[in-house]
């Protein structure tokens, strides 16, 4: 079982700790002005405390910043990112066909309205606007318990050390399957968190004076953020892991 107190709370846990999160604050403020190149070592660096949970079964923590493993975290980070980008692709694609039809059916229908010439799009625009809001309602339906099972997939990359293994459905599902409840709470907890952390965003943004910490409050919140969810999920692949023991066998 994840010990959610400690997991919350290990990257301020104590002076060593708060020093090391410091460090994952100022590479997620270079990211705000380089693009994307802290991200992937950020990420790395996430990776790392990972492969504690994972390999050496140890409580979350927040390792040291050894100059000498700056490439590989910056590799690391590169191969969870891509895994990412591919894993989150069928949600963006679909995403895209609803706006895109939307828009069209909103633009056909307005343009009917101008006139006789343009009477013959009305029908033509019903149809994508009623495309839109059906592929509107799939990804609402479907985007929560996606997000929840592809979960398991990073944690199962990194145990595997392979890019391929992300995408091992058949490997990491059983996994998944065993430590199911861990990772909804988990997902539900990051959701939470995120929830808390734009309605602060919000009451900041009404005032003059507050505003001006929206960028300090960003910068934590974003390293914070991607160290613990990271954490989580591995804890309940970990979880399942224990629970349904598999073989480890490599992925080409």
């Amino acid at each position: 079982m994840i010990n959610w107190q400690e997991t919350l709370l290990f990257p301020v846990r104590d002076d060593e700790s708060r020093k090391q999160f410091l460090i994952a604050c100022l590479v997620t403020l270079a990211g705000f002005i380089i693009p994307l190149l802290p991200t992937f070592v950020l990420m790395g660096y996430g990776v790392k405390i990972m492969r504690q949970v994972i390999e050496e079964r140890k409580s979350p923590a927040m390792p040291d910043w050894q100059e000498s493993d700056w490439a590989q975290m910056f590799i690391d980070g590169l191969r969870v990112f891509g895994a990412q980008m591919i894993l989150f692709l069928p949600l963006f694609l679909l995403l895209c066909c609803s706006a895109s039809s939307i828009f069209i059916g909103t633009a056909g229908i307005s343009e009917s309205a101008d006139g006789e010439k343009f009477r013959s799009l009305a029908p033509l625009g019903m149809i994508f606007l009623f495309i839109g809001i059906g592929t509107t309602v799939i990804f609402s339906l479907l985007s929560f318990p996606y997000s929840i099972i592809i979960s398991a997939a990073l944690p199962h990359l990194v145990a595997k050390n392979s890019f391929a293994a992300a995408f091992a459905f058949k490997e990491w599902f059983p996994i998944f399957r065993k430590g199911l409840a861990q990772f909804i709470l988990g997902y539900l907890l990051i959701m939470v968190a995120s929830f808390v952390f734009m309605f602060v965003i919000q009451f900041a943004l009404l005032t003059i004076i507050l505003i001006c910490i929206v960028p300090l409050l960003m910068i934590p919140f974003s390293a914070y953020l991607t160290l613990v969810s990271f954490t989580i999920y591995t804890q309940a692949y970990v979880t399942g892991l224990e629970a349904a023991p598999v073989e480890p066998h490599a992925t080409a």
